[in-house]
């Protein structure tokens, strides 16, 4: 089983989008202390790439960022993630956390991704058909697609970091 991250919205407008996601009024079961403000990620995809020439290998084009994408369960946020779409709302702060089990047994938070200039692009919502029983352990999803102008990569536990901003050149 994957280990957790957890993920905090900050709106232009709105303000912090997902205050309280974690709580028991939001999720209907346990909160979860020190995340109270965050929401536990399901699922995560995010693809970087650079167009190649496929005989030689060489780079052919500028880098594309694919949108970040990320599954939740629905709690308090969904509604203000929903304004936050139509309304085209500049999310000024989005911090996803990752977790691991450090030497001493306890969770800490080895790697970061943190976004800026970002913009809801697309949700989509899904609920497992609920007479299959296969489905049993599923609860209804959503999935938030983000476009953004740069984004940041933390390890934490190691200092290093890497970049992108796609509104600025590579520099060598």
């Amino acid at each position: 089983m994957p280990t957790p991250c957890y993920i905090s919205i900050q709106g232009e407008t709105q303000g912090l989008i997902t205050a309280g996601a974690m709580t028991v009024d939001s999720t209907g079961e346990i909160g979860l202390e020190g995340h109270e403000d965050e929401m536990l990620v399901q699922q995560f995809l995010h693809n970087v790439t650079v167009p190649t020439n496929p005989q030689s290998g060489s780079p052919s084009g500028k880098r594309v960022h694919k949108p970040f994408k990320f599954t939740v369960a629905l709690n308090k946020a969904v509604p203000l993630l929903y304004n936050a779409l139509s309304a085209g709302e500049k999310l000024s702060n989005v911090e996803l956390k990752w977790y691991r089990t450090s030497s001493e047994g306890k969770q800490e938070n080895f790697f970061t991704t943190s976004l800026e200039g970002a913009v809801i692009v697309d949700i989509e919502c899904e609920m497992p058909h609920c007479l299959d029983p296969s489905n049993e352990s599923f609860t209804q999803n959503l999935t938030v697609s983000l476009a953004y102008r740069k984004i940041t990569w933390d390890h934490v536990s190691s200092g290093t970091s890497g970049a992108d901003d796609w509104t600025q050149p590579i520099e060598a």
